[in-house]
């Protein structure tokens, strides 16, 4: 497969510099919000954007071919088929099938694990059970979705990608991620809050009790959050990484 490095549109002389990850932008190709490295020279690109194929596949659809596009063919409105959200630029699309992937959601990861072997998830088109976050199977309407499933002391988990994109999204723009207290803008704790409050793995106190301690609890769903942030968005950002040790030693 040919990999193809975009030219910037602004600037077609130019080339585009890998930057690393740092403070949130929105991809100038599929116009998703990204956290991780990007390609930039008047506009930015998810690296996935910037050095996309040409041709691709996927292991959830063995009878597409994924082709290149950098805007969405056809006249009527496409979306995401793993994490439903609109199309609104770069895609791969499937024209015998019908498919749509955006870059970054093509190259997401199988399988990510987290320190210690305490939680390891698995990149699913068929979930065990619902999502945690928006309590339904389907990421929206029709939509089944994609998700991350847990694997843990405490059992299987799941979180629609959608799902996190949309949580982040809303934090984005209520201001959580700027550059005033940290290079996220939350402190260590305020971080662990908001992973314990939106994404919590156990159900009940009855539930965080089998696992051991409350902290052993907060531990683990901080560190989930840690990594379906890292499977969606790229690697976390310092201040991320060191969440749980911060809330382990507090």
């Amino acid at each position: 497969m040919e990999i193809t490095k975009r030219v910037c549109p602004s600037h077609p002389e130019r080339q585009m510099q890998l930057k690393p990850q740092g403070s949130p932008y929105r991809c100038s190709g599929c116009r998703e919000v990204g956290f991780g490295r990007s390609y930039h020279c008047g506009y930015l690109l998810h690296e996935e954007c910037a050095t996309a194929v040409s041709l691709a596949f996927h292991r959830f659809f063995p009878r597409s071919h994924f082709e290149f596009y950098e805007k969405a063919p056809g006249h009527r409105g496409r979306y995401c088929d793993a994490c439903g959200r609109d199309v609104l630029g770069f895609v791969f699309h499937c024209s015998s099938t019908g498919y749509d992937l955006h870059p970054y959601c093509l190259k997401l990861k199988d399988s990510i694990s987290g320190e210690e072997g305490l939680v390891s998830l698995e990149l699913c088109q068929k979930v065990p059970s619902k999502c945690v976050q928006c309590k339904h199977r389907n990421a929206v309407d029709g939509i089944r979705g994609w998700s991350y499933v847990s694997s843990d002391s405490g059992g299987k988990c799941c979180y629609h990608v959608r799902c996190f994109k949309q949580l982040i999204l809303e934090k984005l723009n209520k201001g959580y991620f700027t550059n005033k207290t940290s290079s996220i803008g939350m402190s260590d704790r305020e971080y662990c809050q908001l992973a314990v409050r939106n994404m919590d793995m156990v159900r009940s106190r009855r539930s965080s009790r089998r696992l051991g301690t409350m902290k052993k609890y907060t531990k683990i769903a901080v560190l989930v959050f840690k990594l379906v942030f890292s499977a969606v968005f790229g690697n976390p950002i310092p201040a991320i990484a060191f969440l749980v040790e911060a809330l382990v030693s507090d």
